[in-house]
Parts: C-alpha cells; structure tokens; sequence
C-alpha cells in the first residue's frame, strides 16, 4: 500500500497498482498528464518495495547473480539491472544503490519477497543478509522540467549537470538520483517511511501531484518497460524488451546466471522481437496479454501495457521488427494496431 495513505486521507481518489493502494488522481487527471508531459509532477511511488544486502563481499555474492556490474555501484552512482533464470528468461528488474554497508535493490510491488528468497537461495556458506526492509519510501519526480525544478529545491547539487544514476545524498539517509535507465525517466528520492509525508509536504510545495492514472500513461508515452508487464517473468528475453538500451547489462563483466543466452543473442543478432510503442484505434477494450496478429490471423507478438481509459489508446508490445519494418498491418484483439519504434531505441 502507499505510505501516504494515512497522509492523504479521504481527499483523493484511490486505485490499485499490483494489489497495492495508490493515489489514482488528485482531482484533475488531465492536468496531472499534462505536468509530466510538459513540465513536473510529483508521483507517489511508496508502494514500491526494497531488499537489503549485507554482509561479506556483497558484491561478487550478487554480481554473479544479475547482469549489471554491481561493483559501480557507489554513494554517488546507483544502477538498474534484471535477476533471470539459468536459460536466460526475465525474472525481476530493480535498481541498486548504496546505504552505508548495505546496498539496496528498489523493485517492483510485490516483488520484494520473492526476489529475497531466490537471493538467499545461492548464499550457501556466505556470510550474507537478505532481507525485504520494509522502512524505505520512494517517491517520483518526473517531466522535462523536472531537473530544472529540482536544482532550485537543492541548489548544492549539480542536478541539472547530472547524468543517469547519479546519486546525491540531501540529507543522511536520504538519495536522491536520476533514473539510471534514461535521463528523460525523471528523479527518484528514497527516504525513510516515517519522513515521507514530511518529504512529501516540502515538494509538493514546488512540484504538482500527479497520480497513478496519469502516471501509467506517461510511462507507457515514454516506451519505458515495466518488470511483471514489459518484462514477462519466465518468459522474455531481457534484451526484447530494452535491458541495453536502459542501461542494465554488462558485457563486460563476470558470469551471471542467465549469462549465456544473454551474450549469445546480442552478440548473434538472434532476438526476434523487439518492445514496441503501440497505437491502438477506438473499439473494444483490449487486455495486456491480448495476442497480437497479421491479417493472416499469424500472431507477431503480444501486447504487453495499455493506458487505462476508452478511445484511441496507447501500448506497449513485443512484436516481431519485419512485421512493423514490412508496414503490415497489425490488430490486437478488435482494434488495428500502428507499432513504432522507441525514441530511445538503438536497433
């Protein structure tokens, strides 16, 4: 559930993410949508769960364990990385960064539990803590102004200099840091639960509120993939779905579990599929699941995230590149589909 939810009261609109409450609105969701596509907005992000790692030699126990290089991670420099099976496939997605002895995996809700017991499965005799910490609140500050507005709240941070996953510490036990998967993904500010409401009070001053209903349509604007939606648990190949490209896998460094198949088919060029942003025309409502086909009725891929609401919508999809290359036409469901690429794609 949100932290926030006692701070809040009754005065907003409730909905629910992942079984979690969030904020849906804060009286005008139009207005809401169009802060974070035009200018800043606050985001309650407190639902968002976190898992602690500590203990001896915490980085080589976890390197061999996701496919980033956790030895990058610093006080000043937090990471996005991705957890998969032996055969390569997505398990859980998180970012990483430094408290003190710690580090931290922020993932998504739900997700804290399962991912701490698959860590501790391979402790075996390592001197090694996992454990979901249920204290950290995180919170979203996102648009394209939103550096611009931060820099004037922390004028003794270079914010507006910052690049991907640099990490400012505003306070003790306070981060502050840019999405390490792409600069137009926003800030994220982690604090301690007990602070969040103060944290909140302070920013929300500066930077409008935006909900959850704004907010999943602007990351579905932004093509920015979702673990459990874009990333499909035991199924995706990682790379589908934008982990280069979000700056979450390391070629360079030691083995991982899921290693092989990774480097096998970026070094081959063997992915088949690609995330798409989708186009979906007025009709029927379609699910994310919903198979999505040629006029041959020959399914291409599967859309995967679709903005809440009726009309023309927007999603996102795993579909084969010669399909969308080829300009065929799509359908999902009831509804034609229009697939385009990412704006930060590199294929």
């Amino acid at each position: 559930m949100s932290r926030l939810e006692s701070h809040f009261g009754g005065r907003i609109a409730w909905s629910s993410d992942r079984s979690a409450t969030v904020p849906m609105h804060f009286g005008d969701p139009e207005a809401e949508l169009r802060a974070l596509r035009d200018d800043v907005a606050l985001v309650d992000s407190t639902h968002m769960e976190a898992v602690a790692i500590s203990g001896e030699n915490i980085h080589d126990f976890l390197g061999g364990l996701i496919t980033n290089q956790v030895k990058n991670v610093s006080p000043q420099r937090s990471i996005y990385a991705a957890h998969l099976t032996p055969q390569g496939r997505f398990l859980w997605d998180c970012t990483l960064l430094r408290d003190g002895d710690r580090l931290l995996l922020i993932t998504e809700p739900g997700s804290g539990a399962p991912l701490a017991r698959r860590l501790a499965q391979f402790i075996l005799r390592a001197r090694i803590r996992v454990e979901v910490d249920p204290d950290p609140a995180l919170l979203t500050i996102a648009g394209p102004e939103a550096s611009r507005v931060l820099q004037g709240i922390f004028p003794e941070f270079p914010i507006e200099q910052a690049n991907p996953g640099d990490t400012m510490a505003p306070e003790p036990g306070i981060r502050l840091w840019r999405d390490p998967r792409h600069a137009g993904f926003g800030w994220k500010l982690l604090v301690p639960a007990a602070l969040v409401g103060g944290w909140w009070d302070k920013l929300v001053k500066r930077i409008p509120p935006a909900g959850f209903l704004a907010w999943e349509t602007r990351r579905i604007d932004l093509a920015l993939p979702r673990g459990g939606s874009d990333f499909i648990p035991e199924v995706s190949l990682p790379l589908e779905s934008g982990l280069l490209e979000m700056n979450g896998v390391d070629f360079a460094k030691g083995c991982y579990v899921g290693q092989e198949t990774t480097a096998r088919t970026h070094h081959r060029g063997t992915l088949k599929k690609r995330l798409y942003s989708l186009i979906l025309s007025a009709g029927a409502e379609v699910a994310p699941g919903t198979p999505i086909l040629l006029p041959s009725g020959k399914e291409t891929g599967v859309l995967t995230s679709v903005t809440p609401g009726h009309g023309q919508r927007s999603g996102l999809g795993i579909v084969h590149p010669s399909d969308v290359e080829a300009e065929r036409v799509l359908s999902c469901g009831s509804v034609q589909v229009v697939a385009r690429k990412p704006d930060w794609a590199a294929w």
